[in-house]
């Protein structure tokens, strides 16, 4: 499966943010995945990059940390929903999977997409280790994922079935 990033926002988006380069923006407050140990940082990184170069990068990640308009996270980018709600920031970026699942929970959450040309995508597999104790329960889980019922779950989440490579 892959998904993309999304750009979360409170539901009524008062920073009227439109797409990515508004991060940079001075007084748009961030909720944002901590570079050290969130692997998604790199993956907004790169659509920084495409957005607005490494202008927009350093000032999302560089210039609004150290002025303190940038909060990252310090558990998981599963924080980013509560700073929003909590009124603490005005967007974060987040899987596009993590926003739909906050508004399909009744959450005060919406999200901008982010053009194909500045997002990036990741990529999910599943496979059967090669020794695993219960290798008829990992067949049984792989061929589930891939069944029509799991498609359409992960579809409800903004997942799509991976079709090779990913950028």
């Amino acid at each position: 499966m892959t998904n993309t990033l999304t750009i979360m926002v409170p539901r009524d988006n008062p920073a009227h943010i439109t797409g990515l380069a508004d991060l940079g923006q001075p007084g748009v407050r961030l909720a944002m995945p901590n570079p050290a140990f969130e692997g998604i940082a790199r993956q907004i990184k790169q659509s920084l990059t495409r957005a607005g170069g490494d202008a927009l990068v350093s000032a999302v990640y560089d210039r609004k940390v150290t002025d303190g308009s940038t909060v990252l996270t310090q558990i998981h980018h599963r924080q980013t929903p509560l700073f929003l709600m909590q009124g603490l920031a005005d967007a974060g970026v987040t899987w596009q999977s993590e926003a739909l699942f906050q508004e399909q929970a009744g959450h005060a959450i919406g999200h901008i997409d982010i053009p194909e040309a500045e997002n990036s995508t990741a990529i999910y597999a599943g496979a059967e280790v090669n020794g695993a104790a219960h290798p008829d329960a990992a067949r049984a889980w792989l061929a589930f994922i891939r069944s029509p019922d799991a498609l359409k779950i992960f579809e409800r989440y903004g997942f799509k079935p991976s079709h090779g490579d990913a950028g």
